[in-house]
Formats: structure tokens, C-alpha cells, sequence
């Protein structure tokens, strides 16, 4: 292993740190396998993971890389890995999602002894894609880390759902696979069969510009598909709810992230940046995931796959921050193109932050009920108020609320924005989109905060509507060690967004390859707009609702204290029935969005015998998903009917092949004739 430091502190941290995440990773899996070792396996994950969170700031505090190879495989391609100040800022993501991950099933048997041992191997391919510095190193462990997740969604007793929804995943990420190696077959056959990646930077700038395009929409292709990007995203939906609680909160947590990553290092470090059409494109998707993801988020009562479609809405806003770099870079606007970028880069860390949190405590609330329908649980808070008091930190940072993380992200993509939309430097459609863009994102935003109202108020508020939500119990000290752990990142992140973002920004400049400018920042400031001294003081706005926190509680405290008494019901004792559900809660959404949405409803009413009383009525409502239903459904069906063509064509009689090849004969004579 050699490693190119600046100061030898990172020269003796950094090998070592590796070295021993990626040893307690492989000794956790091993230790699976072993009846006697296996409890220790998930405390092995957690501290290897740890490690990797700790390399990442190592790798951001020093500006050091850190550089290894080997292996050589078939006498001539070698396994290599490079992490640096992007390595850094994502191994962050992936240290904080996956010892949290981990720490939370402390204690817990997992379904067997072959899911436990693939875990780790798991987490530590998605270690080594964020390394992985040539094409054969990053396919070998982006297709370890796809058939892994695949063994832990699936398992090895599955039902019927759970096959449909491990195939569609394993059908999608291939596709994924195979358009990111056909992309990186073009870049090698460019640059004289080269595979690492350094060359191709080299060589990337000469490209003619049909390679280079061919290239960009081959890897966006790949790379939005694993972020689970609309129209890329029927896998995310389904993948998610049916898998452990601990694996959902790692694919989601970071797993979709290795998208983004991947999208970052080729299409920016790489290739150098993208024409006006590819930014506009990803803003684009980045701008319609957002809205659809949250809008079929609301209408979710599955409470993990509602989390599901919230990870498509936050893939669209890092998209939009992803876009938003690309267009202004390309117009010789670097600082705002470094801070476009940078918001995107904390977004990722955040989400990784908060939605493992939230699926943490979705995963609570199942192990404690066995219920993932919302319609069916209500008053979990008096049984499970560590729970819901976490979950609603992740809920509200997920919203976007200050003073939490999210809200610092959100605020960095919207001076990002802003910045576009005002430009000289970029073209009117551009400058419109980006104002379309900002629309969106402030949209989302709203209907983020709607749906975690409803998915906190409805889970955790009022009366149990489940025998089983009316017994929950508080989950396992470890799970809420890691929940309470992830809660307070969430406050710890929003309030130190200024020296976050300023140390992203750096790391943004150096995949843009521009240089630094040294920026001035108060010190209770995240980074400001290059330009207008916009600011979000992060530490100020945390300070004042505090005040104003503690003061309302002085306040409320300091009055006669309220006498409590029986809800009124009209003489009627309170039942579940008079609360709002999940469905009634969105349904003002539902109508509103209705030419999107397109929902449909059933009642059915039974009625006493010979009586105009019902006895029973019975709710269905459903919701039309666009693309999957207008889109992908009919190109499915067209594929499907191309292949049965192709089978009749296929007919296994040899009078029909040498028919075939006469024809071709045919064919090739009149080529070369009229040529």
C-alpha cells in the first residue's frame, strides 16, 4: 500500500484505519458463520464502520489521499484504490448509516446465519466502490455490493412478494451494471485500453464530442437507476419495505448514494463536466423526482415504503443541486458551480443521517407491533416515547426545519439556485429552469413537512386503532442508542453547517478542478453565495429557539397548571374511529393533485338484513403512478412483445437459417453494390 500524504499525520492514520475497517468487516462476516461468534458480528460491523466514518474525516481534516493496489488479476488487470477529499465526504454518509445500522440489531438474531455474514461483505463493498480509482476495481465491487443487497432483500425463506420485489431490483441494478460498463468500455477503447481512471481524465478532454455524449448518457443512465431516480425508481418502492429494517436504512442511508458518487466522480472528476442539455437533464429529473417522490410519499400508509418514495424526493433535490453544478460550471461560474455542488455533497451526508434514523424507527415500530400500516397503529408514543422522540427529530430534519441539517442543505441548494436563476453568464432557458426548479424544491419542501405530520402524528399520537399498536413496547436499548445517536447529528450537523459547508465547498472545487478561492465566513455562518453575503447562521437560529423554547415553557409552567378531562364526544366515549387516518389526512392533497395522482375509490356498503342501516362499509383508494403506469408499463409490454417476435424468428428449423442466411448474403451484395 502506498499513500500520498501532506502531513504525516494522515500518513500514519490513514492505511491503518482502512486496513482495519476492511479486517473487522471480513471478521464480522466470518464471525456470522459461527454459532458461537455470531453475537459479536454486529459489533464487529459497528466498529469497522466506525472506522470508515473516522477515515473520512481524517481524509477531509488533513487533504491527504490515500492510495492502494494489487492483485493483479488474469496477469494483468489490478485491483486499486484511491480515496480522497470525495471518498472522504461520502464515507462520512457511509460511516454514520452503517455503524448506526449495525449498532441498532445489537443483540438481535438475524433471520440466518448466511444473511449475517453477508451484511458486512455488504457494507464493505460499498466501502471499496468508494475507493475504487479503475473500472475493473469499481464493477468488481458495484456488482458485489448489487448482489448482496439483493441475498439481504430477498433472504433465503421468501414469499411470493418478496420474490416479485427482489427480481425487479435484481433486473434494475443489472441494467444499471450494464450501462456503466458499456459506458466504461467506450472511455477504455478511447484512450487505448486504459482502465484507470486518472487516465481517462487525462484523456477525456479530446474525446469528439458523439463519444463523449454516448459516454455521459450511458453512466447517467447507470447511475441515476441505482439512486433510484425517477423514471429510473419502480425498484426503490419495493426493495425497501420487504427488507430488514437495519438493511432498508443502509440501502437508503448509502447504498442509493453510490449513485450519486458514481455520477460525481465520472461525469465531474473524470470526463470534466457535461454539455448545457445533460445539466438541464439531470436538473430536470432531479426536479420531478423531488415532487412526484414526495407527492406518492403522501399517499403511502405503508410507513416504510412512504420512506421508500421520500428517498426519491431527496435523491431529486441532490439532483437538482448535481444539475445546478454542471450548468454553471460549464459557464465559467465556479463559485456558485463549487457551492451547487457542495449542497448536494451535505444533502447526501444528511439523508444518510436522517433517513437511517427514520428507518431505525419505522423498523422499531414494526418489530414492536408487526405493523407497517399506519391506518393500523396510533398512541405509540405512551408506549414507545424514546421512539417517537427521535423519530420526530429525523422527521423534522427530513422537512427541512431549522436548525436541523436538513434544513442547512436545503438552504445551500436554494442560494445555489438563486445564484443560477440570476446569472448573466447562462442562457434564458436556463435561468427559467432554474427558477422552475426553484418552485419545485420549495414545493416539496411543504409537502414534506405535510407528510411527516401525518406519518409522526398518525403512528405516534391519539388512541391505539390495533390490538398490537395498544401492546407496543419501547424497542431495544442498542436500537435506541443508534436512534438517539443519528437524532443528535441531526442538531449537531445543522448547527455546525458553517465549517461543514465550507470544507465541502472545498472538496467540491477540487472534483470541479478549479482553484481555491479563500472565502472570508463568519464564524457562526454556513457559506454564503458567492458574491451577496447571503447566510444562514446556523448557530444563531439554534440559540433562538432555544430562547424561545424556554420560554414557552417558563411561560406555561409559571400559569395555573390546566386541568385535564375527557375529550368531548357528544356523550360518546372517544374511540379510534373519531381520529384522522392516514387516508383522510392526504386526501385534500389527493383531490388538489388530482391530474397527477389520478386516484381511484371504492366503498362497499353492507346493510343489515331487510334494514337501510349498514352494518359494515369498507374504503379503498388508490393512486395512479404516472410514469410506471404511462411509461414504463407500455415499454415493458413493448419489450415483451419484441422478444416473443424474436422467438418466433427463433423457430428451429433449419430451412428457415439458411433462409436467413441467403438473405443476409442478398443483403451484403446489394450494400456493396450501391455503396
Amino acid at each position: 500500500m502506498t499513500v500520498t500524504p501532506e502531513t504525516a499525520f494522515g500518513a500514519g492514520l490513514l492505511p491503518g484505519l482502512w486496513v482495519a475497517a476492511v479486517l473487522l468487516l471480513a471478521v464480522a462476516s466470518v464471525a456470522a458463520c459461527i454459532p458461537r461468534l455470531s453475537a459479536i458480528s454486529p459489533q464487529l460491523s459497528t466498529a469497522g464502520s466506525g472506522l470508515a466514518l473516522l477515515l473520512g474525516v481524517a481524509l477531509l481534516m488533513t487533504g491527504t489521499t490515500l492510495s492502494a493496489s494489487g492483485g493483479h488479476v488474469l496477469g494483468f488487470v489490478s485491483f486499486a484504490i484511491r480515496y480522497d477529499g470525495l471518498s472522504g465526504a461520502f464515507l462520512l454518509a457511509f460511516g454514520a448509516s452503517a455503524a448506526a445500522a449495525s449498532l441498532s440489531v445489537v443483540g438481535a438474531r438475524p433471520r440466518s446465519a448466511a444473511e449475517g455474514a453477508a451484511y458486512p461483505l455488504f457494507l464493505a463493498s460499498i466501502l471499496l466502490v468508494l475507493g475504487a480509482s479503475n473500472a475493473f476495481s469499481f464493477l468488481l465491487a458495484w456488482e458485489s455490493m448489487a448482489l448482496l443487497s439483493a441475498f439481504l432483500v430477498v433472504g433465503l425463506r421468501p414469499t411470493r412478494a418478496v420474490v416479485s420485489a427482489g427480481n425487479v431490483y435484481l433486473a434494475l441494478t443489472h441494467v444499471a451494471t450494464a450501462a456503466i460498463l458499456v459506458g466504461f468500455a467506450v472511455l477504455a477503447g478511447s484512450t487505448g485500453g486504459a482502465l484507470d481512471f486518472a487516465t481517462w481524465h487525462a484523456v477525456a478532454p479530446g474525446l469528439a464530442p458523439a463519444t463523449r455524449n454516448i459516454v455521459l448518457v450511458l453512466v447517467f443512465v447507470g447511475f441515476a437507476t441505482k439512486a433510484g431516480a425517477m423514471p429510473f425508481h419502480i425498484w426503490l418502492p419495493r426493495a425497501h419495505p420487504v427488507a430488514p429494517s437495519h438493511v432498508s436504512a443502509v440501502m437508503s442511508g448509502v447504498m442509493i448514494k453510490t449513485g450519486i458518487y458514481g455520477l460525481i466522480r465520472i461525469v465531474i472528476d473524470v470526463v470534466g463536466g457535461a454539455p448545457d442539455w445533460l445539466g438541464l437533464l439531470i436538473l430536470g429529473v432531479g426536479a420531478v423526482s423531488a415532487v412526484l417522490g414526495v407527492l406518492y410519499a403522501m399517499m403511502q400508509h405503508d410507513l416504510k415504503r412512504l420512506l421508500a418514495f421520500h428517498s426519491i424526493e431527496n435523491i431529486g433535490i441532490i439532483l437538482i443541486g448535481l444539475g445546478s453544478s454542471l450548468l454553471l460550471a460549464a459557464h465559467g461560474a465556479t463559485e456558485l458551480a463549487a457551492l451547487a455542488l457542495a449542497a448536494a455533497i451535505f444533502h447526501s451526508i444528511n439523508h444518510a443521517i436522517f433517513k437511517t434514523l427514520l428507518f431505525l424507527g419505522a423498523g422499531a415500530v414494526v418489530h414492536a407491533t408487526g405493523l407497517r400500516d399506519l391506518n393500523r397503529l396510533g398512541g405509540l408514543g405512551r408506549k414507545m416515547p424514546a421512539t417517537m422522540l427521535t423519530f420526530a427529530v429525523g422527521a423534522a430534519a427530513i422537512s427541512g426545519l431549522p436548525p436541523l441539517n436538513g434544513f442547512a442543505s436545503e438552504w445551500l441548494t436554494f442560494q445555489g439556485l438563486f445564484g443560477m436563476a440570476g446569472s448573466g453568464a447562462l442562457e434564458p432557458v436556463a435561468r427559467f429552469v432554474a427558477v422552475a426548479a426553484i418552485g419545485a424544491l420549495a414545493l416539496t419542501a411543504a409537502l414534506a413537512v405535510a407528510c411527516f405530520v401525518k406519518a409522526t402524528g398518525v403512528a405516534f399520537l391519539g388512541l391505539p386503532r390495533s390490538a398490537a399498536a395498544a401492546a407496543a413496547h419501547e424497542a431495544a436499548r442498542p436500537a435506541l442508542a443508534a436512534m438517539g445517536l443519528l437524532a443528535a447529528a441531526c442538531i449537531a450537523v445543522g448547527v455546525a453547517a458553517g465549517p461543514v459547508a465550507s470544507t465541502l465547498t472545498g472538496v467540491a472545487r477540487s472534483a470541479l478542478h478549479t482553484a481555491a478561492i479563500r472565502e472570508t465566513l463568519p464564524s457562526v455562518t454556513a457559506t454564503p453565495r458567492s458574491g451577496d453575503g447571503a447566510t444562514y447562521a446556523a448557530f444563531a437560529v439554534g440559540l433562538l429557539l432555544a430562547l424561545i423554547a424556554a420560554g414557552l415553557a417558563f411561560a406555561m409552567r409559571s400559569r395555573t397548571p390546566a386541568r385535564r378531562v375527557d375529550t368531548w364526544t357528544c356523550g360518546i366515549a372517544p374511540q379510534p374511529a373519531f381520529q384522522y387516518s392516514a387516508t383522510s389526512y392526504s386526501k385534500p392533497i389527493r383531490l388538489f393533485f388530482r391530474r397527477i395522482l389520478m386516484p381511484e375509490r371504492e366503498i362497499r356498503v353492507e346493510y343489515h338484513p331487510g334494514t337501510s342501516f349498514p352494518s359494515s362499509i369498507r374504503y379503498r383508494s388508490h393512486v395512479t403512478m404516472l410514469l410506471e403506469e404511462r411509461v414504463l408499463r407500455p415499454a415493458h409490454g413493448l419489450s415483451l412483445r419484441g422478444a416473443d417476435f424474436a422467438r418466433k424468428l427463433q423457430g428451429g428449423a433449419i430451412q428457415i437459417y439458411i433462409a436467413y442466411s441467403v438473405i443476409a448474403v442478398l443483403l451484403l451484395l446489394l450494400w456493396a453494390r450501391w455503396s
